[in-house]
């Protein structure tokens, strides 16, 4: 299988979010290896899993792209999963993110990173809505809860430090959901500064059903957390490249 351009980044990402991103893969929510994977009897896995998982990206790309694509058309494409690119648009359309037929993978990702964090925003209560306005600065003693989700949503597309550190708590929010495993995020603020008070029952009961609950196709149950793993994975690269 060729190597997907959109996933050599992998090799650049921190251990602990690449075992995550495996985990998913390989994991049931029961602990146990999930009955259609492939990737723990490769010699990548055996040699490489947990410690060394930058070595074997190439492997979980492909493991991941066998879950994302459609059997026969793979079939018919001699084997040749479906791209990275596909998938995320396959994902996006399923959970009605708004893409178009023009955006690319990085377009994608965020707007289905600020669909996430925008859903996660209307679910939270009064008092949690107040709180994390106080947290990142908002004055909201005259406005009502409306203005308060809209001027928080507004915070969260042009604060970027506020972004990220919503896109670092949705990937350990993931791995704890699924693994009961907390994921260590280095080179980023305190998560708690601004959104600690987010994992409470009612902020993220959002996202467990988002992710996996709803979701009635098994192969989903695995695609979508692994495309918000990787599309996390990717914006915090980017962004601590950058810092």
């Amino acid at each position: 299988m060729k190597q997907d351009k959109d996933l050599l980044f992998l090799a650049k990402c921190q251990n602990d979010e690449l075992r995550t991103l495996c985990d998913i893969l390989t994991y049931n929510n029961n602990g146990e290896l999930r009955f259609s994977e492939q990737l723990s009897n490769t010699d990548a896995y055996l040699n490489c899993y947990p410690e060394k998982m930058n070595l074997m990206t190439k492997e979980i790309s492909e493991e991941f792209r066998k879950y994302g694509s459609n059997t026969v058309h793979t079939l018919c494409k001699k084997g040749e999963a479906d791209s990275y690119e596909t998938i995320l648009r396959r994902v996006c359309k399923k959970l009605k993110v708004g893409v178009t037929y023009n955006d690319n993978v990085k377009m994608m990702e965020q707007r289905l990173l600020t669909t996430l964090c925008e859903k996660t925003t209307e679910q939270l209560s009064d008092e949690e809505l107040r709180d994390l306005a106080d947290r990142v600065g908002i004055s909201h003693k005259n406005l009502d809860r409306q203005q308060i989700v809209f001027s928080l949503m507004l915070s969260i597309r042009t604060n970027r430090y506020l972004f990220m550190e919503i896109v670092t708590f949705i990937i350990t929010r993931i791995a704890n959901m699924i693994f009961g495993r907390t994921i260590s995020m280095m080179g980023m603020m305190t998560i708690e500064r601004y959104i600690g008070m987010l994992a409470g029952p009612i902020g993220w009961g959002l996202l467990t059903c988002w992710t996996i609950n709803d979701i009635a196709s098994p192969a989903y149950r695995v695609v979508i957390p692994a495309v918000i793993m990787i599309a996390g994975m990717r914006y915090r690269h980017v962004e601590l490249s950058e810092a």
